[in-house]
């Protein structure tokens, strides 16, 4: 039997606590490593590195290598071994630029004008009895990651192509294309299956699950100006945000200390004998 390296898990006696033995919990830390660089794309992956380096079992190692291997995020082959074969791509959470690196472009697909209905009018704040409805794709690393539905009011009647070539994100948007100042986003995320076309765009199987994005974009001043509706492949992108509390100051409450039953019999005596105290009632005899 082959002895163990001194930091080996089982060196320890075989003991599992202390360590990640939950193969959902070693699948997270391998993917994040993926995705932050500190596992290279292409590298490969070794179950007793992988042992090492997150204190595991040889079992939760390789049941998270088979669950990033189905998912595409790893490839393993017999006698040849496990590397890496991508990472998803990071996209803001109220944006379409991408924040890991890579730029997102737009290929259009459709563009037309449809008779409005009350949510839209209501969203954006119009009385249009139409609107503009722009589809387009979203493009990174020469795949197509995503599709977005956008409706605004059609006295917007710049031509989104002229956007096509540009790394896009919905600042660049917003100014050049509506001649707006950029304002807020109001941001609501879930998850739905791929119908046909959708599918068939995205190159996904009908049915499977996408990530799925409603934004309502706002000028500086507040207002409505698009409400727009994405879908991305869950496979291929992430959503992130940052938040900066850096500026809130937060004090504990101070703890309130009981107060001693001596007080509480000195106070009752004082205020049976005070004269400026309330005025009993003598009960009858």
């Amino acid at each position: 039997m082959t002895t163990p390296p001194p930091f080996h898990p089982r060196s320890r006696g075989g003991s599992a606590r202390g360590r990640q033995v939950s193969s959902r919990r070693v699948r997270d830390l391998i993917l994040a490593s993926i995705r932050n660089g500190t596992i290279d794309i292409d590298a490969q992956l070794v179950e007793e590195d992988l042992m090492i380096m997150f204190n595991s079992s040889r079992g939760s190692v390789r049941a998270a290598l088979n669950e990033l291997s189905e998912t595409g995020v790893v490839i393993r082959r017999p006698r040849v071994g496990t590397r890496v074969n991508r990472r998803d791509l990071g996209v803001a959470l109220d944006d379409i630029s991408a924040t890991g690196g890579e730029l997102v472009h737009i290929q259009v697909t459709d563009q037309c004008i449809v008779p409005s209905f009350p949510l839209i009018r209501e969203r954006l704040q119009i009385d249009d009895d139409v609107v503009r409805l722009v589809e387009n794709s979203f493009i990174a690393n020469d795949e197509i990651i995503g599709m977005r539905s956008a409706y605004f009011s059609p006295r917007f009647n710049a031509d989104p192509n002229d956007l096509r070539d540009k790394p896009m994100s919905m600042a660049r948007t917003l100014a050049e294309f509506f001649g707006v100042a950029p304002g807020g986003a109001s941001v609501s995320i879930g998850a739905e299956r791929a119908d046909e076309r959708t599918a068939r765009l995205l190159d996904v199987r009908p049915g499977e699950t996408l990530l799925s994005r409603e934004i309502l974009y706002t000028t500086a001043d507040g207002t409505p100006v698009e409400i727009v509706f994405d879908r991305f492949r869950a496979d291929r992108i992430r959503f992130e945000s940052q938040i900066d509390n850096s500026d809130v100051t937060w004090c504990a409450e101070p703890e309130h200390s009981p107060v001693p039953e001596e007080s509480l019999r000195t106070n009752e005596i004082s205020q049976e004998s005070d004269p400026e105290g309330p005025v009993r009632l003598a009960q009858p005899g």
